[in-house]
């Protein structure tokens, strides 16, 4: 079995477009996903699906899904589900391994040793961020912002583990603090569509 402790992916269309995050329950012979999106139909189609698992990391595999209507809706909150079923990995990314998205997010932070300040996030993984500000923080500081980077606000800790000074600000690698399961899932889908939307940018421009 590919999958050891999967809850979410990231499914795409035959097309490569991105289809929708959905939950994933899977035992030794198969796995079933459920949708929340409300506007799918019943299909059989092969296509690329991104599982994070919690315990492998993320397993990009070619997949073959067949969606139909839930049975279970609407006791579950998923109108859709589909079996699927895993033919070929395509890339595998160990938790250790995370890999990070260059970006650029103007936020506000709260320190309890130094109150609010503003800072630029210019690359996250799931594992932390790396930041830019005009505010000294120590090593070890314990930071924290809000953001949403799916739908729900969401707030998230940080330690700030290294430095470095560069003109007048100042550069932090930082380290997730306390993210469950849930939060770290929707970090991943974020960096992913990031580097999603990179990769279809440079293609276009080639």
């Amino acid at each position: 079995m590919v999958l050891k402790d999967c809850s979410r992916c990231m499914v795409y269309t035959p097309q490569g477009k991105t289809l929708g995050t959905a939950e994933v329950i899977h035992t030794k012979d198969y796995i079933s996903l459920y949708f929340e999106i409300a506007s799918l139909q019943d299909i059989r189609m092969r296509t690329v699906v991104d599982f994070y698992d919690d315990r492998v990391g993320m397993i990009r595999a070619i997949c073959e899904l067949v969606i139909r209507r839930n049975p279970s809706f609407p006791s579950m909150p998923h109108p859709w589900m589909a079996e699927c079923e895993i033919l070929e990995v395509k890339d595998s990314l160990q938790r250790q391994q995370d890999i990070r998205a260059r970006v650029k997010l103007d936020m506000g932070f709260t320190s309890e040793k130094h109150g609010f300040f503003y800072g630029v996030i210019e690359n996250i993984s799931a594992g932390g961020f790396y930041v830019k500000t005009a505010m000294p923080l120590d090593r070890n500081e314990m930071i924290s912002f809000q953001h949403s980077f799916r739908t729900a606000l969401r707030t998230f800790q940080a330690r700030v583990i290294r430095m470095q000074r560069i003109g007048d600000e100042y550069g932090y690698g930082c380290r997730f603090i306390d993210l469950n399961e849930n939060a770290e899932a929707v970090v991943r889908e974020y960096v992913y569509k990031v580097l999603k939307e990179k990769e279809r940018q440079r293609r276009q421009s080639s």
